[in-house]
């Protein structure tokens, strides 16, 4: 949870310093209107609830493509988000890995106009989980389940082309029970990226 509050901290740190160089350099800009955005990014995963009884924090990516539709408050988003962890050995007693992938459709809403534009987003998708853990019994097992998903962020944008984002969710997967006694897994990805 410590991570959590640290990331948390820096997250908003950046954005507001992004925030004030964007205001300063842009005041009162709108974001553009293309029809469609791309944005690419990376972080932390921090494993919460039953997760952090067998994972440790790992790391995050996730690269989406975002329909800007004037027509509709939401923006539409098909989205990929990648998480790794390493097995906490001594709680599940043995080292190994567990990595999520997955595809997911999500709806960004952005809560105001300008050149700084703060949004809450959602989502459901598709989630594979693979857990493979080491030694003389080594085993590898992978199943692909149902999640949603749900968080907030913030976009500044940077230039005519080019947006900076900070964005935490909670992914929440429903698994059959396995390295945790629980049926879904819950993490906590903090991405931080660029929309172009």
């Amino acid at each position: 949870m410590r991570a959590l509050v640290r990331c948390l901290t820096v997250a908003g740190a950046l954005a507001l310093a992004l925030a004030s160089i964007a205001s300063a350099q842009m005041p009162g800009e709108e974001m553009s209107t293309r029809l469609i955005s791309i944005g690419i990014g990376g972080g932390v995963s921090v494993p919460v609830n039953d997760a952090k009884d067998a994972f440790k924090n790992g790391v995050s990516g996730q690269g989406f493509v975002r329909l800007n539709l004037k027509m509709l408050p939401i923006a539409p988003r098909v989205e990929f988000s990648f998480s790794k962890f390493d097995l906490d050995e001594v709680k599940v007693g043995t080292p190994g890995t567990q990595q999520i992938l997955s595809g997911l459709a999500t709806a960004q809403f952005f809560l105001m106009h300008g050149s700084v534009r703060p949004y809450i987003v959602a989502g459901i998708g598709a989630y594979n989980t693979k857990t493979e853990t080491e030694g003389i019994n080594a085993t590898s097992t992978s199943a692909t389940d149902f999640g949603i998903n749900g968080g907030a962020g913030l976009v500044v944008r940077l230039g005519h082309l080019l947006s900076a984002y900070a964005e935490g969710r909670v992914d929440n997967v429903y698994t059959k029970s396995g390295f945790i006694d629980s049926d879904q897994i819950q993490v906590v990805p903090v991405n931080f990226g660029i929309v172009f």
